[in-house]
């Protein structure tokens, strides 16, 4: 029974992977309508075609499940996480819900019973499991002192609710700009979740249990499937996280230098997961915690730059809406090492779409996410720091 779920849930995705990949035109920016939307993933996002062919920031030679040149090994599951694999389907559904083809309007209604209710992420009863009952207390210790800088409890589920219905931070937004909040709060949460089983797979190490169905690899196993997502039939894994490493790998020319690392740090996670080598695992745990915050520093670094070149009041919304929810992830960790760096990238972002974005405000908040403090909080990598605007 369960077999054939997964069998038909893979034809789906693939069907809508080939539909997406037929369809797609280059553009320029991320999620803007009316051009191949590249996603906030780097690759053709739901809903939106046109002709030509896909970015170069989309999926790499090997589609996204790519060899690990620092091991020469992909990551291998040692057990069953397919419902944290279908978490990105779920992702995948919410937007093709709010991006839906030319001319239709977004289905909010829709992407809320989504988030809610579930669709993909079956359990091994059977059962739905929603993204929303995912962000615990536990995954939310993965943001330090969370609560207090984001002002409520409940802060991930609270900021894609935010998007799905137009409040908070997303109050009064057009559709695209909601969608970025809803789109990047799930991220977020993707972060979350990855980071909680990291912690609890150091634990089970600690505790000496090796086993591959119930021990530190399973957990091991579950953290990456969290940011990996469910591949098609060509090996693409378009929307989870991961993928989000390309895209801005291909953003900032930085191409082999985040997702392929971080997978070969996956793979050393679990090799010493197994082995139970507690020095090891630290290791591997610190580079994938670094690689993951890399991913959210060179989002926030891109749409300050980005919306120096944003005519419209409208393309600032959805731009000032992205930049700003990709830096939620890392805003905790930013606060943590320089308060003052944390509040000039919240205020850039937070600046009114009326008004042009300054190349002086750019500068800031580079300056910001490259003090030192900062880089050393995140543990971004010396060779993806990215200290001065790109020029043009």
């Amino acid at each position: 029974m369960f077999g054939a779920r997964r069998l038909w849930h893979a034809v789906n995705v693939s069907v809508l992977a080939v539909a997406l990949l037929a369809g797609a035109c280059s553009g320029d920016g991320e999620d803007r309508p009316k051009v191949d939307v590249i996603g906030g993933n780097g690759t053709p996002a739901a809903g939106k075609t046109g002709s030509g062919s896909v970015s170069a920031s989309g999926p790499g030679p090997s589609g996204g499940a790519v060899t690990t040149p620092a091991t020469g090994k992909r990551y291998a599951t040692v057990g069953n996480v397919d419902v944290y694999f279908q978490m990105a389907l779920d992702r995948r559904d919410i937007l093709a819900a709010l991006q839906p083809g030319e001319g239709k309007p977004a289905d909010w209604a829709k992407a809320k019973e989504i988030y809610e209710k579930g669709k993909n992420q079956v359990r091994s009863d059977g059962t739905l499991r929603p993204l929303a009952s995912i962000p615990n207390d536990s995954v939310q210790a993965a943001f330090p002192n969370g609560a207090a800088v984001y002002g409520r409890p409940d802060f991930i589920n609270a900021l894609v609710r935010d998007g799905l219905d137009g409040t908070g931070r997303a109050q009064g937004l057009p559709d695209d700009a909601r969608r970025q909040i809803v789109d990047k709060g799930i991220q977020m949460l993707m972060y979350g979740k990855s980071l909680q089983e990291l912690a609890s797979a150091r634990t089970r190490v600690e505790q000496k249990n090796p086993d591959n169905n119930t021990g530190a690899p399973h957990a091991v196993d579950e953290a990456w499937a969290a940011i990996a997502g469910s591949p098609d039939n060509n090996g693409n894994r378009v929307y989870g996280l991961l993928q989000t490493a390309r895209g801005r790998e291909g953003n900032f020319k930085l191409e082999g230098k985040v997702a392929d690392p971080l997978e070969a740090a996956f793979v050393a996670a679990l090799a010493s997961a197994q082995k139970g080598d507690l020095a090891a695992f630290d290791k591997a745990h610190g580079e994938i915690k670094g690689l993951m915050n890399t991913v959210f520093y060179l989002a926030s670094l891109r749409y300050v730059k980005s919306l120096e070149g944003a005519t419209t009041q409208a393309q600032r919304q959805e731009q000032l809406a992205e930049g700003w929810t990709f830096f939620q992830t890392i805003r905790p960790l930013v606060a943590q090492a320089s308060a003052s760096a944390a509040k000039t990238v919240e205020d850039a972002y937070n600046r009114p779409a009326e008004a042009a974005f300054p190349a002086s405000v750019t500068t800031a908040v580079y300056q910001a996410l490259n003090e030192p403090a900062v880089l050393q909080a995140l543990g971004i990598p010396a060779a993806v720091q990215v200290k001065t605007p790109p020029a043009g």
